[in-house]
């Protein structure tokens, strides 16, 4: 009986760990008006993610999404979510995409230096006038849930104009475990058809110091190399 029950605490034991070890997993889900498009969820566990379809109001619904490993840890890159309203559009209508990467690992959990950046841009490409805004939302969760946004790492909204660029947002993550999952959302509010739509949302993580003081080092290193260049040099 003993070596029945030490047997089944090792296969737990084993599930945990490679629970625990888990590669990183991108998944996507898009929702118009708030009801989830069945066929537009996707999953993908080699660090890139297409997804590729169309809804009742929009004609094209995709996104390209990378992380780990095709990307460094814990980078999630969405470039070019592209979303286009049908001709025949009336009312408004509004289309969220999300993507979301779990089993990051968080070199620094528990520290104040578990800070990442966020960037985000937005193109309207054909009859702009018709969308009326688009929100870009970062979020990170300490226990690794799909879709979390327990913690927003940044956010931005916009409502007119036809290009927009956030420039690199630094915010602060709370990751007291040590694996951690992040999602962007993407929601655009459409009143019109004919509407196309570029997106991207970047989460990257903050230069290592170590790398920073290098980079500090070899700049210090040729301002001297310089300024020695210009004292040799004999004056005319």
């Amino acid at each position: 009986m003993r070596k029945l029950l030490l047997a089944t605490a090792a296969v737990l034991a084993i599930g945990v760990a490679s629970q625990a070890q888990a590669a990183p997993e991108l998944s996507a889900r898009v929702f118009q008006d708030g009801i989830a498009g069945n066929a537009l969820t996707q999953t993908s566990g080699n660090g890139y993610l297409y997804v590729s379809g169309s809804t009742s109001n929009f004609s094209i619904v995709t996104a390209n999404a990378y992380g780990v490993p095709v990307v460094p840890m814990p980078a999630l890159d969405v470039q070019t979510a592209s979303i286009s309203s049908m001709g025949n559009f009336t009312g408004s209508h509004t289309i969220t995409f999300e993507i979301t990467q779990t089993g990051l690992t968080s070199s620094t959990a528990g520290s104040p230096l578990a800070s990442l950046i966020n960037t985000f841009t937005t193109n309207n490409l054909i009859n702009g006038a018709f969308i009326s805004s688009v929100t870009l939302s970062n979020y990170v969760d300490a226990n690794n849930n799909a879709f979390a946004t327990s913690q927003l790492l940044a956010s931005r909204t916009y409502t007119d104009g036809v290009t927009h660029a956030s420039g690199p947002i630094l915010g602060n993550a709370t990751l007291p475990n040590s694996l951690f999952s992040e999602t962007v959302v993407i929601t655009a509010t459409f009143t019109g058809g004919g509407a196309s739509l570029n997106a991207s949302s970047q989460i990257v993580a903050v230069p290592e110091p170590a790398s920073l003081a290098l980079f500090g080092a070899g700049l210090l290193g040729m301002g001297l190399a310089y300024r020695r260049r210009e004292k040799a040099e004999p004056t005319a």
